[in-house]
Parts: C-alpha cells; sequence; structure tokens
C-alpha cells in the first residue's frame, strides 16, 4: 500500500509485495544496509508479505513486515539468531547485516535482512511440489545429515507448540487421540521445511524464521506433506526419515499436517490437490495411533 493511500487499508494488502509501491521502502533499504538492489528479478512471496533481492555486493536481501502490534521477537529475528546458535554442519545463507525501521503510515515494522546467496534456487515457488525434481542420492543424505545436526541443538525457541497439535487434531478428527509428546521426544528443528525453503540440486535451507523445538519428526513430516501431491516422492520421504515418521511424535506431526488440508478444504468448501492423499493418509495414522501406547 502506497503511503499516499488511506492508512485504515488493514497490513493484509501488504501479503503481495509485488503489487505495493515499495520506492519508499526500498529506498530505506538501501541507505540502512548500503547496498543497491537488483529489482528487474526480485522474488516475491506471494502469500506472506516477503520479497527478495540480488544486490551490487552478490548478496540478498529480504524484505519483511510485522504489524507494529504484532511483532513477535523469535520469528523476526530467527535467521540472526540462527546464525549464532547453530553449527555450519546445517547448510545455510551465511548472515550478513539487518536493517528495521518503523512505518507509522502503514502501521507496520520493516526488516530488510542480508544473507550470502543461495548457490541453486528455490524447488518450489509454493513450498508444495507438483513434479519431481529428480533429486538425487547426494542430495537426499545430505538433508538427513543436516537434520540430524540440527536436531542435536537445544533452545528455547518453539517451532511447533504442543497446545496447538492437540487444539487441531481433536478439532477435526475428535478427542479420541492422546496427543501428549513427552518431553525427550522433542528436538530441534527448522519449522518450516517445505520446499520452498530448500534448494537444488546443491542444498541448502533457507528462511530460519521458525526454527526452534519441535516433536521428533516435524521437519520430516512438514517435507511429507508438501510432497502429497507427488506420491513417489512423498513415499521417499517416508522411506528416507522412516525411524522419526514412523514413531508416534512422527505420526502426530503427519496428523497434525493432515488436519491443516482437511480444515483448509472444509473452509474453502472444495477439495485440494492433496486433499484426498492427506485423507487417505489420516485414516491410516488415526487407527496405527488409537492402538499404539
Amino acid at each position: 500500500m502506497p503511503p499516499s493511500q488511506d492508512t485504515s487499508t488493514p497490513p493484509r494488502a501488504l501479503d503481495d509485495l509485488s503489487a505495493v509501491d515499495l520506492d519508499d521502502v526500498l529506498h530505506q533499504a538501501r541507505t540502512r544496509l548500503g547496498r543497491h538492489l537488483g529489482r528487474a528479478a526480485a522474488h516475491y512471496g506471494r502469500a506472506n508479505g516477503t520479497a527478495g533481492f540480488r544486490t551490487d555486493a552478490g548478496t540478498w536481501v529480504r524484505l519483511s513486515w510485522r504489524h507494529s502490534t504484532r511483532l513477535d521477537p523469535f520469528s523476526w529475528i530467527g535467521t540472526e539468531a540462527a546464525a549464532a546458535a547453530i553449527s555450519d554442519s546445517v547448510p545455510r545463507p551465511g548472515w550478513i547485516a539487518a536493517a528495521t525501521w518503523s512505518d507509522p503510515e502503514r502501521e507496520v515494522v520493516w526488516r530488510a535482512e542480508e544473507t550470502t546467496l543461495a548457490p541453486a534456487p528455490a524447488l518450489s515457488d509454493t513450498g508444495e511440489l507438483t513434479t519431481d525434481p529428480q533429486l538425487g542420492q547426494e542430495w537426499w543424505n545430505g538433508l538427513a545429515t543436516a537434520l540430524e545436526a540440527l536436531a542435536a541443538h537445544t533452545t528455547d525457541r518453539t517451532a511447533l507448540e504442543p497446545g496447538h497439535l492437540t487444539r487441531r487434531i481433536h478439532e477435526v478428527y475428535g478427542t479420541r487421540i492422546d496427543t501428549r509428546i513427552p518431553g525427550d521426544e522433542w528436538a530441534c528443528a527448522h519449522g518450516d521445511l517445505g520446499y520452498a525453503n530448500l534448494t537444488g540440486p546443491e542444498l541448502m535451507l533457507l528462511d530460519w524464521e521458525s526454527w526452534g523445538m519441535a516433536p521428533a519428526g516435524w521437519d520430516a513430516a512438514c517435507l511429507w506433506s508438501a510432497s502429497l501431491r507427488v506420491p513417489h516422492v512423498a513415499d521417499e520421504v517416508l522411506r528416507r526419515f522412516a525411524g522419526p515418521l514412523s514413531s508416534r511424535s512422527g505420526k502426530l506431526c503427519r496428523l497434525l499436517l493432515c488436519a491443516n488440508i482437511a480444515r483448509a478444504t472444509r473452509r474453502l468448501g472444495h477439495d485440494l490437490p492433496a486433499t484426498g492423499a492427506a485423507a487417505a493418509a489420516a485414516e491410516t495414522l488415526l487407527d496405527d495411533l488409537a492402538h499404539t501406547p
């Protein structure tokens, strides 16, 4: 939303920054970071209010915003916190600098964050797969190694609240399933492991706003859910991460993601591309969880 427009317009108007006049915002980012941002090849998140730009220094600047009264410091500085806390054995862009400033006219706060460039593009613009990306053995092995290294970290950050998992599963499938997960079945996770946050053929994990503690298997479950439209890739995820995904916590994570798809289907009033696969998986998961301690 350009500053000249009615400032009573909800911030949701900023969800797609490709449709917004950003001249004043980009001027602030350039001034504060000292980088020229290449707008010709900008990448926009069409639903999450982000934009990315290659700079004249061969780096990457990611622009995002938060409502002035709804700042979440954990997600706001997630990439910066990951740079300080997570070992280099987890491949991710190097954090360089960030600038944050208030925009009273739009009633938001902006953040421009500079990192090194990823070695390859993201595997999907939306997070989900629609075709097989033809990932090789080395890529899958690298991802497994990265997630194992990440899980060994500890943090006071939270990627998935246990209350959210319980509420969503009970809302969609009823209360017959025990959703409690013991403390020793929680591990550090990326928290948003879709294909928009994975690069290939060279592997790197992008966008670290959501990382923190989650039930063991959460990252693998997110990847499985994002693969449902390409069944043999979803099967590959199940095979590659059979350990965490076959555990009780892993099954509950998968059931939560099935519940999210079922809930979205009900809200929209029509099937989504993954609705059938998620419903079939949920039926099996519910039976397994009902008959195992």
